[in-house]
């Protein structure tokens, strides 16, 4: 199984900018933009940050993520 986040997808749908998120959430700029460039793995990164950025993003959380399925040939998915 493959999680890839759509916190950037989520957030410019809803024209909203960094900045702005920083300031809803209290989380560092710095910190979403990795988040949003793959930087850090989603199993790294806390659930409450996550709800939190759901909340100022007017979301479910499971929003944020996509669910992708790994298939090798003769062990099906993963």
């Amino acid at each position: 199984m493959i999680i890839k986040l759509k916190v950037k997808e989520v957030r410019e749908s809803k024209n909203i900018s960094l900045r702005k998120l920083e300031k809803e959430t209290g989380i560092e700029r710095e910190f979403l933009s990795d988040i949003e460039k793959g930087k850090i793995p989603a199993d790294e990164i806390l659930l409450a940050e996550m709800i939190v950025i759901a909340e100022a993003l007017d979301c479910r959380i499971s929003d944020l993520y996509e669910v992708a399925y790994l298939e090798i040939k003769g062990f099906g998915q993963f």
